[in-house]
């Protein structure tokens, strides 16, 4: 693993989506109106504010996840060496209207 580097100290959700989107694609959809996220025999699931779920385009880009599958506190991604940990917001994805505050660290340096 690699240095265990924030984003940026700097950046908000938006650029961490931008950054996501393009190293790690949805199968559908945007990593903006991820809610929650959750793993179901080895799968990411991403749920969206709407309710719909929808998957990594590459699934083996998933590495693992920490704690609970219906709730991980962490989630791991792989692509090209670069490695980047989501911290789901728990409470965000548990209160109606609002949306979570995930946060988002990266691993490796690019």
């Amino acid at each position: 693993m690699g240095m265990n580097q924030q984003f940026k100290t700097s950046a908000s959700w938006d650029q961490a989506i931008n950054f996501l989107d393009k190293s790690f694609p949805l199968a559908e959809g945007s990593h903006a109106a991820a809610n929650a996220y959750l793993v179901y025999f080895d799968h990411l699931l991403i749920i969206r504010a709407d309710g719909t779920m929808t998957g990594l385009s590459s699934p083996a880009q998933f590495v693992e996840a920490g704690g609970n599958e219906e709730s991980p506190q962490s989630i791991l991604l792989e692509s090209n060496g670069v490695q980047v940990e989501i911290e789901p917001d728990q409470a965000g994805a548990k209160c109606a209207g609002s949306m979570p505050n995930h946060r988002m660290q990266l691993l490796t340096q690019l």
